[in-house]
């Protein structure tokens, strides 16, 4: 297939395949297991009408059959029926894979083969990839990057029919992080709490059924240090030092190393192309819509104080991991970081 990204690739497969046009081969994988899966479940519902599938389909596991037992199994005749499917799951347990690669020299036009690889990629080095690769229709799936989340989860409640805030989005986006199931089963959650009639999604949607406060939490704590609003910053720094269990130290201090790193790239293109600041943002890969506690920040930071930030979030990170922080506690690590940075 032509290059296209994880997405596109997946809306180009899914579309053929609810046409009702097979590839004879089809092998699933990568580290995000939320495409390759929903596609397999996509090709078990399409390849068979109901009645036909207690003849003509095949689930294995990898860990619980063979390379020979596969191919047997291809090789049989459809029963009433126009196809057979063989679906191999957790195909990455399947020990000697290479023994598939003679099933490659001979496919059956009868037989539609799924090898899905539940979280793995299959070694490219490997002979039988090679092979593949000629013959097989390769999906793989690769980690969205985390701040890409929010833009993803827009196009997830788009494609259902609805739309959401991007407050709402962020939120989700920093409870489920890149996890893209956790993500879709919050969503189907929210969009089954929300009366039927309501299309937009809204940060108090996702604070109710959710879980996450929309006032307390990463972003907005990001937002406070980029405009400067030390009464703000300072109250979310003391609801989690209340609340270690949920807002973690190092899941927050993460976050601000991701939104301070993104400033300072911000900063550099903007040197180095001598653009203004929201067509910097732009070009560092963040959307419109979730670019202004960016420019903000570069607005009130400037490069040598946004490299300074940096290097005090990662000593702050290393002296809660080590015995340096002495007995201060997290909320109290955090509640110095904020007043070093404000102090700027």
């Amino acid at each position: 297939m032509a290059k296209q990204d994880t997405a596109g690739q997946f809306e180009t497969l899914r579309k053929e395949i609810e046409a009702g046009d097979f590839r004879p081969v089809y092998i699933l994988m990568g580290e995000e297991p939320y495409y390759p899966e929903k596609l397999c479940s996509i090709i078990m519902d399409k390849a068979l009408l109901p009645h036909e599938r207690d003849f003509n389909q095949t689930v294995l596991y990898g860990a619980d059959t063979t390379a020979e037992e596969i191919v047997s199994t291809c090789e049989r005749y459809p029963m009433m029926a126009e196809r057979t499917l063989v679906v191999v799951r957790e195909a990455q347990a399947l020990k000697k894979l290479e023994g598939l690669s003679v099933y490659l020299d001979h496919i059956s036009p009868t037989t539609v083969l799924v090898l899905l690889f539940s979280g793995k990629n299959i070694d490219k080095r490997s002979s039988f990839y090679k092979k593949a690769s000629k013959s097989c229709t390769i999906f793989e799936s690769a980690k969205i990057r985390e701040e890409a989340m929010p833009r993803w989860i827009e196009s997830l409640f788009r494609s259902i029919g609805h739309t959401i805030e991007p407050q709402a989005a962020m939120l989700l986006a920093e409870y489920s992080g890149n996890d893209l199931r956790k993500i879709s089963v919050e969503a189907d959650k929210i969009l089954k709490a929300i009366p039927e009639s309501q299309k937009t999604v809204t940060a108090s949607d996702i604070e109710q059924n959710v879980g996450i406060s929309r006032e307390f939490n990463t972003s907005e704590l990001t937002s406070a240090l980029a405009s400067r609003n030390g009464d703000k910053a300072f109250r979310i720094a003391w609801f989690f030092g209340e609340s270690p269990r949920q807002y973690p130290l190092q899941m927050t201090l993460g976050f601000m190393f991701f939104f301070f790193s993104k400033v300072e790239m911000i900063h550099a293109i903007m040197r180095r192309d001598r653009i203004p600041s929201k067509d910097a943002a732009a070009k560092a890969g963040i959307y419109y819509s979730y670019a202004g506690p960016y420019i903000s920040a570069v607005s009130n930071y400037n490069l040598p104080a946004t490299m300074r930030i940096i290097a005090w979030i990662r000593e702050c990170d290393w002296r809660s991991k080590s015995n340096s922080g002495g007995n201060a506690t997290e909320g109290e690590l955090l509640t110095e970081l904020i007043g070093k940075i404000l102090s700027l």
